[in-house]
């Protein structure tokens, strides 16, 4: 009996997402000291700086553009100890988790909670509902027993803007910072070592940037004032971000969501439900490619530096699974739009009326192609009131 290669077109995602990995050249996997320690430098470095020029640049208008980088300079942080965290940025498993730890530090976020939160139980149940912390969508039946204040803040956050406040109550507060339960890592001492790191960066950054507000020439705003906004704003508009990145990676009318284990499996949805999404240069190069994102689901021991070439071979290994996305606009606010509750019975998205918004079956569809998105996904029902 002739056995079916893994490779085929025929193949399930399942296996061709087994034979890449087991595939993938051991060159992509290589790490250094060296390079990642430098990726790391060159980033704190930019942090350091741009928090500086906030307070000590002669113009306000350079002032202003300090501050507007430093979101993305923490974002960028953000990522390297992402891969920290995951033991793929150097070679040394110590030297991964100090990197990580001081990555984390601009982002107010404790270690040993994200390392919880991600690594176990998001990579480990990518879209399973009831494990996946990172915006899990309510049914009908569920999101109709909710209060009225939480179907309202549900109504908010699923909307363009409201990503970023769901990152930062459901996600931010309740798992990383003040988690209950299951919630909590299993390290419950390091775990308060970190929260103990993070309030500590936050008292000395809070003081440095009182310190050069009042250093500062007269301005119309108090040195208290301008310290308080230099410190916050940023912070705020980089876990916006954080959010809008979170929700696009593993949100779109053609990812399917699960909620019993029967249904779901573990590579599958790495492929089906993990979505590569190319943004317009050089965004994906300032977020140190963390967009190629189904390879770094499906080999998180891959560094930030080897992911574009494994991107693309699993693109070639897979094309018929692969889910790829032009991001635009149009596209986002689309997926907001149609995005609002699942029904997990039949496999769509809906509105909050229970109105489906995508064709059913999502797990079984093919591949993601947005040369014909418009014509495979009808326009999103109107939001219901």
């Amino acid at each position: 009996m002739q056995t079916r290669s893994p490779v085929q077109g025929e193949a399930t995602p399942e296996e061709q997402a087994r034979a890449w990995r087991a595939a993938l050249p051991r060159g992509c996997r290589h790490r250094t000291n060296l390079r990642g320690g430098a990726i790391y430098a060159l980033s704190a470095s930019l942090y350091v700086l741009t928090f500086l020029g906030t307070f000590l640049l002669p113009e306000w208008w350079q002032q202003l553009g300090a501050l507007l980088t430093q979101p993305w300079i923490i974002g960028a942080l953000f990522i390297i100890g992402h891969d920290a965290c995951h033991g793929s940025l150097v070679r040394t498993g110590w030297l991964n988790r100090v990197l990580g730890r001081a990555c984390f530090l601009p982002a107010w976020h404790p270690y040993a909670s994200w390392a919880h939160a991600h690594n176990t139980l998001h990579h480990g149940w990518t879209n399973f509902k009831g494990r996946e912390p990172a915006f899990p969508p309510f049914s009908k039946e569920e999101f109709d027993r909710l209060p009225l204040w939480r179907r309202l803040l549900e109504r908010v956050h699923r909307t363009p803007l409201g990503i970023g406040l769901y990152y930062t109550l459901d996600f931010y507060f309740k798992r990383l910072i003040f988690p209950r339960g299951t919630q909590r890592p299993p390290l419950r001492l390091i775990f308060q070592l970190d929260r103990l790191l993070v309030l500590g960066f936050l008292a000395l950054q809070g003081l440095a940037a009182w310190w050069l507000a009042s250093e500062r020439p007269a301005s119309v705003l108090p040195p208290v004032v301008y310290a308080i906004l230099a410190v916050i704003l940023p912070w705020l508009l980089w876990i916006w971000f954080m959010g809008f990145v979170s929700f696009i990676q593993h949100t779109h009318p053609r990812m399917a969501w699960y909620d019993r284990e029967d249904e779901w499996s573990f590579y599958h949805v790495q492929l089906k439900s993990t979505a590569h999404v190319v943004f317009p240069w050089p965004v994906g190069h300032i977020l140190h490619n963390i967009m190629e994102h189904p390879a770094h689901h499906l080999d998180p021991t891959i560094p930030l530096y080897e992911l574009p070439r494994s991107q693309k071979q699993l693109e070639q290994s897979c094309p018929e699974h692969a889910v790829v996305i032009p991001w635009t606009v149009r596209d986002y606010f689309r997926t907001c739009a149609a995005c609002k509750l699942y029904d997990f019975r039949r496999h769509c998205w809906t509105d909050f009326a229970g109105v489906p918004t995508t064709p059913t079956g999502l797990p079984g569809l093919p591949r993601f192609d947005p040369a014909v998105r418009r014509e495979e996904t009808p326009e999103p029902a109107p939001a219901s009131t």
